[in-house]
């Protein structure tokens, strides 16, 4: 799930359909967050699998020493670090750095298949591949994803394939379709794809049907 709030956390984590949780500095921004660390450990009370936070500052050295200090926190983090700066500089030397420290990468910020390609060739432990994003750049969401996942079966990569940016209903199903390890979705848009009107009207049937009935 992207998120901030551990409310949203510990709820859908309870269903059993969510297993982890990814932020970033839009997402914290818009849940009114103040503290990456500190919001960080509020979703790690809510017993998620893994959460991948991802580090604020643009210049190298600041960064390394934030996702040293955020791998720290707990072994569930995942640091995430985006691929290119504002300016558009790579930032492949220090994701190399990093993964050297010992700290389990998921590179983000990559809409083109020439990233995706880069990124892949640094061996981190995860890749997110940015959905509707990649669609607003002019390539098919899908046709990137199944061509980044032949590229890492030709190398033999273990790489972990994650979809982000999800914006609607019809995006999950169509990113789940695809041949990706994990799909992080906003809590607003799960629950509208969990709704089918179908459904809803056979378990109105069963409830009015079993109103008679004894156990």
């Amino acid at each position: 799930m992207d998120s901030a709030t551990a409310t949203d956390c510990a709820d859908w984590r309870g269903t059993g359909i969510v297993s982890g949780v990814t932020t970033n500095s839009t997402i914290l921004a818009r849940c009114g967050a103040t503290s990456v660390t500190a919001t960080v450990r509020q979703i790690l009370a809510c017993g998620p699998d893994e959460v991948h936070a991802q580090v604020l500052s643009e210049v190298d050295e600041q960064a390394f020493l934030q996702a040293i200090a955020l791998a720290a926190i707990d072994p569930r983090i995942r640091v995430k670090i985006p691929f290119v700066t504002s300016q558009g500089r790579s930032r492949a030397a220090l994701i190399r750095r990093v993964r050297e420290a010992g700290v389990q990468v998921n590179i983000t910020v990559c809409t083109s298949r020439a990233e995706l390609y880069a990124a892949l060739s640094l061996g981190p432990e995860y890749l997110s591949i940015l959905w509707c994003r990649t669609r607003d750049a002019g390539e098919d969401p899908a046709a990137v994803v199944q061509a980044v996942a032949t590229r890492r079966s030709s190398t033999g990569s273990t790489t972990k394939l994650v979809i982000g940016s999800i914006r609607e209903p019809d995006d999950v199903t169509a990113a789940l379709d695809s041949p990706c390890d994990i799909v992080t979705v906003p809590p607003a848009v799960l629950d509208k794809w969990l709704v089918s009107p179908r459904s809803v009207e056979m378990a109105r049937q069963f409830a009015n049907d079993a109103a008679g009935l004894d156990a």
